[in-house]
């Protein structure tokens, strides 16, 4: 009961968020959306779990689709959090139309950075 009553207020918030993306703020319901555009939406998570303990140690395999406004050096220097790239339109790699990519290393124009996943 005290484990439903903390998924409570994620459910709320769920609900109160742009209808247009609910479908992907499901898929990181326990991290903050911290840009959307047309081309993605970026997620900042908790670093701690054992899902983002876990990714970062997957060799990249790409770089988030687009950059948008978003700082990414200063995004990696946040030690204690894992961004996420959901790009929409990226048709040919999963069986969605859209990947999940997720930073693990440095950004840099000239290597991987990311890891390129499906749901």
């Amino acid at each position: 009961m005290k484990n439903a009553l903390l998924v409570l207020p994620v459910l709320a918030l769920a609900a109160c968020s742009d209808n247009k993306y609910s479908e992907y703020d499901s898929i990181f319901y326990w991290c903050q959306r911290i840009e959307t555009s047309d081309e993605h939406l970026v997620y900042e998570c908790p670093g701690d779990d054992e899902w983002a303990k876990n990714i970062k140690q997957v060799q990249p395999t790409g770089k988030f689709k687009e950059p948008g406004n978003l700082d990414l050096l200063k995004l990696y220097a946040e030690t204690g959090n894992v961004f996420v790239e959901i790009a929409f339109n990226d048709a040919g790699v999963c069986k969605e139309d859209f990947t999940i990519r997720t930073m693990v290393a440095e950004p840099k124009k000239t290597t991987n950075w990311a890891v390129i996943g499906c749901i």
